[in-house]
């Protein structure tokens, strides 16, 4: 059970840290750019809102499932549950799936791991200034983050913090 409870309170703690960063992040940008942060009252149309860019360049408002890996789709989150979507951050929870590739991509295994996921640092999205989207991910494993494939042990970091692309996925 106190296992149980650290990895409970360490995810917390660290989705915490997240929220905050992301917070003096986009304060820290609105002081430098000399803009006041985004701030979009609860009545606030979904369009207003950040959005993430999918593998088919469509702007997206909480997806259940989002691909990180457009090539191949071999890296994606599902069974997501946003807890809250805010103008300068978003939080939920899911899945997290990775394809492995031992000992290649075709006879390689799918590993799932459960997460808590938060978006973060918004900017205007290049050559559609009006809308903003999410430009960091980060994911924090809530569990098992250990898998064996090709005889060896392999282990997923605490964190994860990925790039989004404004043409989909991350990188």
């Amino acid at each position: 059970m106190t296992i149980g409870f650290t990895r409970i309170r360490t995810a917390a703690v660290a989705l915490c840290a997240t929220a905050a960063l992301a917070t003096l992040a986009a304060a820290t940008a609105a002081a430098s750019t000399g803009h006041p942060a985004r701030h979009h009252g609860q009545n606030a149309a979904a369009a207003s809102l950040p959005v993430v860019i999918n593998c088919a360049m469509k702007h997206q408002v909480k997806p259940t499932s989002y691909i990180l890996a457009c090539g191949d789709a071999g890296a994606f989150i599902f069974k997501m549950q946003w807890a809250s979507w805010g103008g300068q951050a978003a939080f939920g929870s899911g899945t997290y799936s990775l394809r492995v590739c031992i000992p290649n991509c075709a006879q390689g295994k799918t590993v799932t791991f459960p997460i808590l996921a938060a978006l973060w640092r918004v900017k205007p999205l290049p050559a559609h200034r009006a809308v903003h989207y999410f430009t960091r991910l980060t994911l924090i494993f809530t569990g098992n983050r250990t898998y064996k494939a090709g005889g060896k042990t392999f282990h997923e970091p605490q964190t994860l913090t990925l790039p989004l692309s404004a043409s989909g996925g991350a990188g």
